[in-house]
């Protein structure tokens, strides 16, 4: 038995062109629903990321505009996993991924909340060698804002942490995400 009201349906197209100014770089979200089991969010492109979130939970991603490209770390390897518009992706649990929206894309993305005591991850790897160059963990709370607040504090610290101890090579902050040429 329900206990509590279904809401009435969202005109998806009229909420993104609302909220489409607050979808900002470096992560570009706006979350649409959190009061339930799931988060539900939109992404714009552009963003400039090259940090890899990592979910306790699957990941699902449905293109709705533009193509993307989601960077994921497999087998201790980078790869880009395209997404066209019209198509959706799952990223399964534990995969460090980290999506790359081209400007004027836009994306629908539905996450799990977290189970108690589950902790997400933001890593960021070498661009030369793939090693893991930093790690933070923290209890998801609201991801518009627990995403930028550790991008932050990553790029407003001393630049050893941003170094890789495997090549010496320093990491540097993200341009703005453009579609991969073959």
């Amino acid at each position: 038995m329900p206990t509590q009201k279904i809401r009435g349906p969202l005109n998806l197209a009229k909420w993104i062109e609302d909220n489409k100014s607050l979808m900002k770089p470096p992560v570009s979200n706006k979350t649409i629903w959190l009061d339930q089991d799931f988060i539900v969010f939109v992404s714009a492109g552009p963003n400039t990321r090259n940090d890899y979130h990592v979910n306790p939970t699957e990941e699902f991603f449905l293109q709705i505009k533009g193509d993307v490209y989601v960077k994921i770390i497999e087998g201790g390897q980078s790869r880009n996993v395209i997404i066209r518009e019209g198509e959706a992706l799952l990223i399964p649990a534990w995969v460090p991924h980290s999506p790359q929206r081209p400007a004027d894309t836009i994306g629908l993305v539905v996450e799990y909340k977290r189970p108690e005591g589950e902790m997400d991850s933001l890593r960021f790897y070498c661009e030369n060698c793939d090693h893991l160059v930093y790690e933070e963990h923290w209890s998801l709370s609201n991801i518009d804002h627990d995403l930028k607040r550790i991008m932050e504090n990553f790029w407003g610290g001393p630049e050893s942490v941003r170094t890789c101890e495997k090549c010496r090579k320093v990491i540097q902050p993200a341009k703005e995400a453009r579609l991969p040429t073959a």
